[in-house]
């Protein structure tokens, strides 16, 4: 069947789907519950209710288990099963770190896996335990290696991360690429940009050396890696990376600090992936109903974690973020 008789189907699947994603509304009814318990009460009657958790602090289990009911439903709608991939890589990638982790520290890190990547965790550990990675070719065996080598010589564990995301970006942005598909691949770039954003700011604000964020810099953006190296070098970084495409939104958000304007660059995608909404024939709105839900249970985590640490309502509402509806 050609495709463009399939999505027709599979974008009125998702207009659906769409009316059942949480309203603003609800979350911030939720940051205004008395404690978790409460705020969890609210979910009952949504889709992240189905998911039953005896203990509260589980609620991890719930948003994953939700999460990977997403991506099975939406697979099942488009016949392109690459357009669900390339946004499941992180997942994959998130469970080869802990793999690794798991290794080298010789305890059971069975709770920190996460379900819905392209490849079966069992499949994974199968696989990573014979350095197989034939069998895993999403996975490059050679930042693998790496990861382990460096941690080896270092003993730092953040050399696992900074490869592996770097690993990352680069099957997604070979992916986006091959797939040619514009609204996918400027999202890639635009994820790739705004990550970079945000480590330099850390980096910047840590004292560290330009050569912490160079280790950390992920491929697959459109901002160079020397436009970053200038910025890092002024002391009003600003003003040179106001020469980039990105130029105004770093000046309206730069100075929120760190969390406010880690934020700003999910609200700044959100309002990219809002674009789908007018879309009635392409996959677009299909990959913007994945993003929606992914970013709906990022702020749902937000809420939980906070309650579980008593933050005051006004602060949690804050850290919310823009959502899809």
């Amino acid at each position: 069947m050609a495709k463009n008789k399939i999505y027709p189907f599979a974008v009125a699947s998702v207009r659906s789907m769409e009316n059942k994603l949480l309203s603003m509304q609800k979350l911030m009814q939720m940051a205004d519950a008395k404690d978790t318990e409460e705020a969890l009460r609210m979910l009952s009657d949504t889709a992240y209710g189905k998911t039953q958790i005896q203990d509260v602090h589980n609620f991890e289990d719930m948003i994953q288990s939700h999460l990977e009911e997403t991506y099975v439903s939406v697979a099942q709608l488009i016949p392109d099963e690459d357009l669900i991939d390339i946004f499941l890589y992180k997942n994959d990638y998130h469970n080869i770190k802990v793999l690794i982790k798991e290794e080298i520290t010789r305890m059971n890190a069975k709770k920190l896996f996460v379900r819905g990547g392209t490849i079966p965790i069992e499949e994974m550990k199968k696989n990573f335990i014979e350095r197989n990675y034939a069998e895993m070719p999403i996975i490059d065996g050679e930042a693998v290696e790496e990861a382990i080598s460096q941690y080896a010589k270092t003993k730092n564990g953040q050399y696992i991360d900074t490869i592996l995301d770097r690993a990352c970006f680069a099957a997604m942005d070979d992916r986006a690429t091959k797939m040619k598909n514009a609204f996918v691949r400027k999202y890639v770039t635009m994820l790739a940009d705004l990550t970079n954003l945000r480590t330099l700011m850390r980096v910047k604000k840590m004292g560290r050396p330009f050569e912490a964020f160079a280790e950390a810099f992920v491929p697959g953006g459109e901002m160079r890696k020397d436009l970053f190296e200038r910025a890092y070098r002024e002391e009003n970084m600003l003003s040179i990376l106001k020469e980039s495409a990105y130029g105004s939104f770093c000046e309206q958000n730069m100075g929120l600090g760190f969390t406010g304007f880690e934020k700003a660059c999910d609200d700044f995608l959100m309002q990219y992936v809002k674009e789908a909404k007018y879309k009635t024939l392409t996959p677009e709105p299909v990959v913007a109903y994945i993003l929606a839900k992914e970013t709906e249970a990022k702020c749902v985590r937000i809420i939980l974690t906070c309650k579980e640490h008593n933050i005051d309502a006004e602060i949690i509402k804050e850290r919310v973020r823009e959502v899809y509806v």
